[in-house]
Order: C-alpha cells, then sequence, then structure tokens
C-alpha cells in the first residue's frame, strides 16, 4: 500500500509543473499539500525523509509532538478569549486561499471579516496568522511563508520556534512591511486587545525548556 503512495507521489513530482488551486483541490490521495507560487508543498505525515527535487513537490517534515501541543494550548486559549467577539480562531488542517496560485494551512489563523468564510476555507486574508516551527519547516515558515504573509497583507505573523526558545512577533507597518520583534519562548504575546502566554504551558512541561 505504502509502496504505491510512494510510487504516486514521485509520478506527480515528476511532472514539475506549477499547479492552479483549482488542480490542488481535485487532488485526492490522502495526504495533505499547500500551494505557494504555485508550487506544491506536501505536508509529511509518515515522517520517512521522502525529498522531491526543487520546483515540483517539496517535502515538509512531520511536526513534532510538542508542536501539535502547543498549537492545541493556543487555540484553546484563542477560542476563550475570542468568545462572542467578531474574530474567530481556526486551528490547521483549514485551506487558506489567498489566490490561484497560493493556498496555505497555517497551524492557526484568526479571521475577522466573517465574509471571507467559505465552505471551501477560508477565501482572503486573515488577520493573524501563527505558525509553530518544526525542525523541517524552519526556512518554509521563517523565509517563504514569512514573505507570502507579508505580500498579502497579514497583519500580524507570529512564529513560534519551540527549537531555539523564541517567539517573532511580526507587524505590518505603514509602508507593507513588517516590523520584527523577538520574545522569550515564556513571554507575553499582544495581538491587539489579546494577550496570549506559553508560560504556564512551559511550566507544566518543564522537559520542553531542558530539550
Amino acid at each position: 500500500m505504502k509502496e504505491k503512495e510512494n510510487e504516486k507521489m514521485e509520478n506527480l513530482a515528476s511532472e514539475e509543473k506549477r499547479y492552479t488551486y483549482e488542480e490542488y483541490a481535485k487532488i485526492d490521495d490522502g495526504n495533505r499539500y499547500e500551494l505557494i507560487n504555485g508550487y506544491l508543498y506536501l505536508k509529511d505525515e509518515w515522517g520517512d525523509g521522502r525529498t522531491y527535487k526543487k520546483g515540483t513537490i517539496k517535502m515538509l517534515a512531520a511536526p513534532s509532538v510538542q508542536h501539535q501541543e502547543i498549537v492545541g494550548e493556543i487555540y484553546l486559549k484563542l477560542k476563550e478569549k475570542l468568545k462572542n467577539k467578531k474574530c474567530k480562531p481556526f486551528i490547521s488542517p483549514i485551506d487558506v486561499i489567498l489566490d490561484e496560485e497560493n493556498t496555505v494551512q497555517p497551524d492557526i489563523c484568526i479571521v475577522c471579516d466573517e465574509n471571507i468564510i467559505d465552505k471551501k476555507g477560508i477565501k482572503g486574508v486573515p488577520k493573524t496568522i501563527i505558525e509553530v516551527i518544526s525542525k523541517g519547516s524552519i526556512k518554509h515558515d521563517k523565509i517563504e511563508k514569512y514573505s507570502l504573509y507579508m505580500s498579502y497583507g497579514v497583519k500580524n505573523y507570529i512564529i513560534i520556534n519551540p527549537i531555539d526558545k523564541e517567539i517573532i512577533k511580526c507587524t505590518l507597518n505603514d509602508y507593507g512591511y513588517y516590523d520584527t520583534k523577538k520574545l522569550e519562548i515564556t513571554d507575553d504575546i499582544n495581538i491587539e486587545d489579546i494577550t496570549l502566554s506559553l508560560k504556564q504551558f512551559y511550566i507544566d512541561n518543564p522537559k520542553y525548556l531542558e530539550e
């Protein structure tokens, strides 16, 4: 079964083409993807180290347990803080469709315009996007997605990096560029009128601070 799946992915990778959202939406092989500048990025669910040539399908490593726990912790906090408010948090997997060649699945996003919430996903630009870095996604989150989110006007881009024990807060300025600020992993994160903190998470899970 797995051999057939690998062969299917290798055939897909060998096409060396760019995809549109319409083509992306038709892929039904049990895998998760993101579409950035027309190129597919495969979310690696097996973590077996498969790679594909640059310009075709790009492999992303499977997220760690710590990654999943942090994402869940933040999402639950946002659900509580945004209850009965205009803005709504969403957790991956959900498609954020920026245009025909760019569809991402951020770990968490906050949407304050209900008009862009669609049955297919989010068709537009969220106000805030939060990505939690895994070992295999450092370049993807800190460079490729940083540039993508800035170019589409995502007001707040929060990069949580449990590997280096830091948080990078990116806020769009009046010139359309991100002002960045580095915080400690246990510092408060202020987004508009919302304050988030992972301090208690690390108190309850001290092993993650020792890694």
